[in-house]
């Protein structure tokens, strides 16, 4: 029996299990009863770090988890609601008026970058997050270092443009 044969068993009988009424609605319940009321001390003292110093000590335990799984809604936030587009990414060349402002065009093309640049970031992200959960096939080392290549551009990206990921 080859390793997916004996895991899908595995599952099958879990499946199994699962689904006695007994473990479905006294044993799975009592137990998450029970996990939920040990863990609610260390819940309220996470919750009061957080408060005080803005992280923690469970979020410094895996600080790449923490990064990728709190930057990807952030800065979707910002290249969905966003109210403005940095000025470095306007470009003289696109066209100024008689004022010295940019023109519509030049906005529209520097929001193009903007948004470009972030949707960068962000599939970067994915992919960091694709490595860490092993969402990916694993086997296959070209794959793993395509990802890990992405990841690296995206924090290269993440450096050079840090000062303009406000909103």
């Amino acid at each position: 029996m080859n390793n997916k044969e004996h895991l899908a068993e595995w599952i099958d009988e879990l499946n199994v299990w699962e689904n006695k009424w007994h473990n479905k609605y006294l044993v799975m319940p009592f137990n998450r009863t029970i996990t939920r009321i040990l863990g609610l001390p260390s819940s309220i003292k996470f919750f009061i770090q957080r408060g005080h110093r803005g992280w923690s000590d469970e979020d410094a335990w895996s600080i790449d988890y923490w990064l990728v799984d709190n930057l990807i809604p952030m800065l979707k936030r910002i290249r969905y609601d966003r109210t403005g587009t940095p000025m470095n990414f306007y470009r003289k060349k696109d066209g100024v008026d008689k004022d010295g402002n940019p023109t519509d065009r030049a906005s529209r093309l520097a929001e193009r970058r903007w948004d470009d640049m972030l949707d960068k970031i962000i599939y970067g992200l994915k992919c960091a997050k694709a490595l860490q959960e092993l969402d990916y096939d694993y086997k296959d080392k070209n794959k793993t270092k395509l990802l890990n290549k992405r990841v690296e551009k995206t924090f290269t990206l993440i450096g050079k443009h840090l000062f303009t990921l406000w909103d």
